[in-house]
C-alpha cells in the first residue's frame, strides 16, 4: 500500500516549489491533463454561478486556478487557503493584480481553517483533494466544503 505524505512533508515540498507552480501555462504540468482540467473546471463554475462574487480556492498553491477563474469572472473576492506560506505569498501577489475584489489568504489545512458558512459562490480545489486520507476524511472535508457554499453555489 502506498504511504501518504504527512501534512508537514506536503507543506515543505510546496514551500520549496513556488516558482515552478507560479506559471499559469506550466505550473501544474506534472498532471498530464491539468491544462484541460483548469479550463473545464473554471468554465463549469462560471456557467453554474455566472453572478458569483465570492471565490474560495482550497490548496491554492501559487493561485493558478483563481487566476483562470478571474479570466472568466473578473472582480471576484478571493479567499486563498494553502499549507505553504511562500505559496500563499505568491498567490496573493499574483491574484491581487488581477481582481478589483478583496483577496484574503489563510495558511492552514482546509480541514482546520475556520471560515464562515454560506459564504462562497464557487469553491475550487484544484490539485489538493488527493491528499485526503480515508473515507471519513473525505466525508468530513466535503461536508465542510458544502457548508461553506451559498445556496446554488
Amino acid at each position: 500500500m502506498m504511504q501518504k505524505s504527512t501534512i508537514e512533508e506536503i507543506k515543505m515540498r510546496f514551500d520549496n516549489d513556488v516558482e515552478r507552480f507560479s506559471n499559469l501555462d506550466t505550473g501544474q504540468i506534472s498532471t498530464i491533463d491539468a491544462t484541460i482540467s483548469l479550463e473545464l473546471i473554471t468554465e463549469a463554475a462560471k456557467r453554474i454561478v455566472p453572478a458569483a462574487t465570492q471565490l474560495l480556492d482550497v490548496g491554492c498553491g501559487a493561485g493558478n486556478y483563481s487566476l483562470k477563474m478571474l479570466q472568466k469572472l473578473p472582480g471576484l473576492n478571493c479567499t486563498l487557503v494553502d499549507l505553504s506560506a511562500p505559496m500563499l505569498d505568491k498567490a496573493l501577489e499574483r491574484v491581487a493584480e488581477h481582481t478589483s475584489g478583496k483577496v484574503e489568504i489563510l495558511q492552514g489545512d482546509i480541514r482546520e481553517v475556520h471560515l464562515p458558512g454560506n459564504q462562497f459562490d464557487i469553491i475550487l480545489a484544484g490539485a489538493v483533494l488527493h491528499h485526503l486520507r480515508d473515507d471519513n476524511d473525505w466525508e468530513t472535508t466535503f461536508r465542510k466544503l458544502y457548508s461553506l457554499l451559498k445556496p446554488g453555489g
